[in-house]
């Protein structure tokens, strides 16, 4: 009995010590997995017009031991910014709670609108894939990455800078993040980029078909270099373009027409195959037009066309691949309009009249060197003879980048362009009566374009191919539709010269059997009041290349905005730099006051559109299965060729000198 009592006694001596070791073991337990890191980060919001602010920050310790690492909330009210353009960038880092100021690994944050319409998932989606295209090398957008192995499921980070999205705030709109942590040794390797789910590419074409009887003739006039601003019809005083004009008076105007880049071979290339540059490849001085993409005159062969190729550029030669689907196909280096459209004649007088044609003429007035006639020249000329005479010689003395010339001399080059514009009319005239003469006017659709415009200093460049700004972009367009149908109407919608293949292919009832996507969709052939395609992002694109020596994309985004980057990873200090910046292209038509530094949200907004387009374009050209483009030995004679067009700027002799 008593040896119960002593071993009861001494029991409850342990108890007290029991109790405390047991409760230190489990404020052990609990308080050491969860001490061992610390995870900071602050949300940064930045308005057009503002200052950054801080409106949140956290601070949180958690376990990097834990099979599951904690994922923290936090909500933002963004009721304040209603209405307005705002950029929010995510900082924070994750640090051991002894070693404060080192960092041992990054925050992944998902990141969802949540508005009284619904929640929306925002991806931090960026471009940086450049080097498995050739083109654009260089950054765009939120670098975000995702942790490797795992799920693209909304959590992104950033190793460099700060994951940042930028939007238009709706009414009673709600941020809604979720923050954890990433540890550094988690990552391995070179982390993934984060990505959108597959499939998000944009619009498709609608290629309607509409059965015709005899299906119309189809003819596209292009006129190189020619800018829309130097015609009558669109508002140009100095009498340049009398039969265009009439033309455009029975014909429908397109207004806002632009081209996806600013050279020849892209641009031409983009307009018969309905693809934009990035995926058709023809970029760079050595680059050739594939065989698979499926081009115009492949479809209207195919559909019974009798098709001709009638050229004066050799950008447009068969050397680069620009014979494909034609029964005809002559070109004549520096041949004038008359000769042309004599070829074009020739090629319909031998034609069945019941077999429809399709005839491409591509002639050179009034790209440089400027050699209008001397009645021409005279007709505009203002009397200052300038330091100037618009030879290849003396454009390439004077600087096609950053030129060193006056006002006066800019005029002088302007008269000279003006002078070709008006040849180039008369040999529009003499196409137009030609055809009225072969009977093969009334039911034709005929197409006046550019594949460019040129620039004369306004963006401290010369001719063309160095910016993607409105005197290089914006080209006439000019469509007579079979019968006279829409006569006299002017289209305000934006198109581009992506949308010319659905266009005419809708119009005559082909269809082609295409394996990817197209670029472009048929473009209205009537005026709307409102609604439409106004509000779509309109993207164009300009690699390196030989006198180029920035890689830039541009967007114009649904309110007018226009914002041109640059992607290059070492650009030359004699680049000009006006060429990059944001623009509003309804108060600023001629893009003269840069507002990137006044609007930042609204820059990083532009930046993000032409991140994810670039993404898309990616995704159709992996789809497209094409491959690397067709490089094209470039023999003396052609570089020579080149040269005097102003394509090789100071890389002449150098086959390998293509950036891309």
């Amino acid at each position: 009995m008593r040896d119960v009592e002593m071993r009861m006694k001494s029991c409850r001596r342990l108890i007290p010590w029991v109790v405390i070791i047991g409760v230190a073991g489990a404020a052990a337990l609990w308080v050491k997995p969860w001490a061992d890191s610390v995870l900071t980060a602050k949300v940064i919001v930045t308005t057009d017009g503002g200052a950054p602010t801080i409106v949140y920050e956290m601070r949180r310790r958690f376990s990097d031991g834990a099979r599951r690492l904690p994922v923290f909330r936090a909500e933002i009210d963004l009721g304040q910014y209603a209405g307005q353009f705002l950029r929010f960038d995510v900082e924070g880092n994750i640090a051991r709670r002894e070693v404060e100021s080192g960092s041992t690994g990054y925050v992944a944050c998902e990141a969802e609108l949540v508005t009284p319409e619904g929640v929306l998932l925002l991806e931090f989606v960026g471009w940086q894939q450049g080097a498995e295209m050739g083109i654009h090398p260089g950054p765009a957008g939120p670098q975000a990455c995702r942790v490797n192995g795992e799920e693209n499921d909304g959590f992104a980070f950033a190793r460099k800078g700060t994951l940042w999205y930028a939007l238009r705030v709706p009414t009673g709109a709600r941020l809604r993040l979720r923050l954890r942590p990433v540890p550094s040794v988690s990552i391995g390797g070179r982390p993934e980029a984060y990505l959108p789910p597959a499939g998000q590419s944009d619009r498709r074409a609608r290629l309607p078909a509409r059965p015709k009887e005899r299906p119309p003739d189809v003819f596209i006039y292009l006129i190189d270099a020619l800018r829309a601003d130097h015609l009558g019809c669109y508002g140009y005083d100095r009498g340049t373009s009398p039969a265009i004009d009439a033309f455009a008076e029975e014909a429908t105007l397109y207004r806002r027409a632009f081209t996806p880049t600013t050279w020849t071979r892209p641009s031409v290339a983009t307009m018969l195959s309905g693809l934009y540059p990035s995926v058709h490849g023809a970029m760079h001085n050595t680059d050739g037009l594939a065989e698979w993409p499926l081009l115009l005159p492949e479809i209207l062969r195919e559909a019974g066309y009798a098709t001709a190729c009638l050229t004066t550029n050799l950008q447009i030669g068969e050397n680069f691949g620009f014979n494909q689907g034609y029964d005809r196909f002559v070109l004549e280096h520096f041949g004038s309009a008359q000769w042309a459209v004599s070829q074009a004649a020739s090629f319909l007088v031998a034609l069945d009249p019941a077999r429809p044609a399709f005839v491409y003429l591509h002639t050179i007035e009034p790209h440089d060197p400027y050699t209008a006639r001397p009645e021409s020249q005279k007709r505009f000329d203002r009397g200052y003879p300038g330091a100037c005479d618009g030879s290849a010689e003396g454009l390439s003395a004077a600087g096609r980048v950053n030129p060193t010339l006056s006002r006066d001399d800019m005029e002088h080059l302007i008269d000279l362009y003006d002078a070709e514009v008006y040849d180039a009319d008369r040999g529009f005239n003499d196409f137009v009566q030609m055809l009225k003469g072969s009977r093969r006017f009334d039911n034709a659709l005929l197409v006046l374009t550019a594949d460019h415009g040129e620039a004369f200093g306004e963006h401290d460049t010369l001719s063309h191919g160095r910016n993607l700004n409105v005197e290089e972009m914006h080209v006439p367009l000019i469509v007579r539709f079979p019968g006279g149908r829409h006569g006299g109407t002017q289209v305000e919608e934006r198109v581009g010269l992506h949308d010319l293949l659905p266009t005419i292919l809708a119009e005559v009832g082909a269809r082609g059997s295409f394996s990817y996507q197209l670029s472009g969709e048929e473009m209205p052939p009537e005026a709307r009041a409102s609604g439409g395609r106004e509000g779509e992002p309109f993207y164009a694109e300009l690699s390196q290349f030989g006198g180029n020596e920035l890689d830039l994309v541009a967007v114009i985004d649904e309110d007018g905005y226009k914002r041109v980057i640059d992607l290059s990873v070492a650009p030359r200090e004699t680049a000009s730099k006006k060429s990059i910046g944001l623009w509003d292209t309804r108060g600023d038509p001629g893009e003269e006051v840069d507002l990137s530094t006044k609007l930042p949200a609204r820059a990083a907004y532009g930046e993000q559109l032409i991140a994810r387009w670039l993404l898309a374009q990616k995704e159709r050209g992996d789809k497209s299965a094409a491959g690397a483009p067709p490089r094209v030995h470039l023999d003396d004679e052609t570089r020579r060729q080149l040269q005097d067009l102003g394509y090789l700027g100071d890389a002449v002799g150098r086959e390998t000198d293509d950036p891309g």
